[in-house]
């Protein structure tokens, strides 16, 4: 969560676009999608990790590769493991998954680093794998708001946990 390391675990979108041009346009012609379009759907897909709340976004340089590599776009990111003890132990201590999607997901620094195996809080858990991401920061509050960094984890994640929430 240091401002000068916030980019370190990522693809920031002027490193891709600097570097890995002549893949996006051979995805976008797989795609038969336009540079803009695809673009666009890269970020929507991969991008929107925050490390620091001053600090630009960066693209899960897994998901992209691979993206590049098979040009088209997958669900890479779960290809990587299954959150099974994640979602069971959200079931446990009965998380709302509404959480998720309405912006009631609220953190502050030292809560966030607090990642324990037995923190009864699977918030900062959460955040350090990469499931949320930091959304707003209220500096007068000094706290984060929470949520999805991506399509891709958002609709992983949520698939993965309704058979757990639904039941039969």
């Amino acid at each position: 969560m240091s401002m000068d390391y916030a980019e370190i675990c990522g693809i920031t979108e002027q490193e891709m676009t600097d570097v890995f041009m002549p893949e996006i346009d051979a995805l976008a012609e797989e795609q038969d999608m336009s540079r803009s379009e695809c673009l666009f759907k890269l970020k929507k897909e991969y991008d929107g990790y925050h490390f620091h709340q001053k600090v630009e976004g960066v693209y899960n340089p897994y998901s992209l590769l691979c993206a590049f590599a098979d040009r088209e776009f997958d669900a890479y990111w779960f290809e990587t493991g299954t959150p099974t003890f994640l979602v069971e132990r959200l079931k446990k201590l009965q998380f709302d998954p509404r959480r998720f999607t309405d912006n009631t997901i609220f953190a502050t620094k030292s809560e966030l680093k607090d990642y324990r195996d037995d923190n009864p809080d699977v918030i900062p858990l959460l955040y350090q794998t990469g499931y949320l991401t930091i959304s707003e920061y209220d500096a007068a509050k000094s706290a984060y708001t929470l949520g999805f960094p991506n399509e891709e984890v958002k609709y992983g994640l949520l698939k993965s946990l309704f058979p757990v929430y639904a039941g039969n």
